[in-house]
């Protein structure tokens, strides 16, 4: 009795792990084909965000034009930007954003769960990693593949970059409203100061 039981442990176990092995291959080929023809990690250190162009006076204080096309911006690096600033956005964004390796898994969980509830894709359990690869590389549009791609990015964006990098990437490009794009143009935008200056 306990040596069929034993072997019916034993048999249920290797279903188990034959299981486990078939589900990494699988997971793997997904990666492979969809990663093939992805941009490699390093356009990030390649691209130039536009930027607007600035009109100064003769003797260059008094800002007199700022033309822009859709995009108002002005790169500003990450050791000008505020501390209590970085952390306003992380907190808002991704609390956990210095912990995971790119993806955060109890946030797509909770949004999944929220979703299936409400029956409509309200919200999104995205990090700030994710973010910056789909407004860089990638549509909004909702579907299996671009969401397979967005993850296979991230991972090779936080394999590559340390996180004050992405932050700061992340900080220089995404929208604010009002074609204003990035921390430095909507200081200037809302509150007339450099962001360096933000209290």
């Amino acid at each position: 009795m306990k040596k069929t039981f034993k072997n019916k442990i034993k048999k249920l176990l290797k279903i188990c792990g034959f299981l486990v092995i078939l589900l990494i291959l699988f997971c793997l080929s997904i990666f492979f084909y969809y990663g093939k023809n992805l941009p490699r990690p390093e356009k990030f250190t390649e691209r130039k965000l536009s930027q607007s162009t600035k009109i100064y006076d003769r003797e260059g204080k008094t800002l007199l034009y700022e033309i822009f096309k859709e995009e108002k911006r002005e790169y500003t690096s990450f050791d000008l930007i505020p501390e209590h600033l970085k952390w306003a956005v992380v907190i808002a964004e991704d609390t956990t954003f210095y912990q995971h390796l790119g993806l955060d898994f109890k946030a797509i969980l909770r949004a999944l769960l929220t979703n299936l509830k409400l029956k409509k894709p309200i919200q999104g359990g995205s990090t700030i990693s994710q973010q910056l690869i789909r407004s860089t590389f990638l549509t909004r549009e909702k579907t299996l593949e671009r969401k397979i791609k967005e993850v296979i990015l991230t991972l090779e964006l936080e394999r590559n970059y340390s996180k004050n990098q992405i932050l700061e990437w992340y900080l220089n490009q995404i929208p604010f409203g009002a074609n204003t794009y990035g921390i430095e143009a909507a200081s200037q935008t809302y509150f007339k100061k450099t962001v360096k200056d933000l209290t």
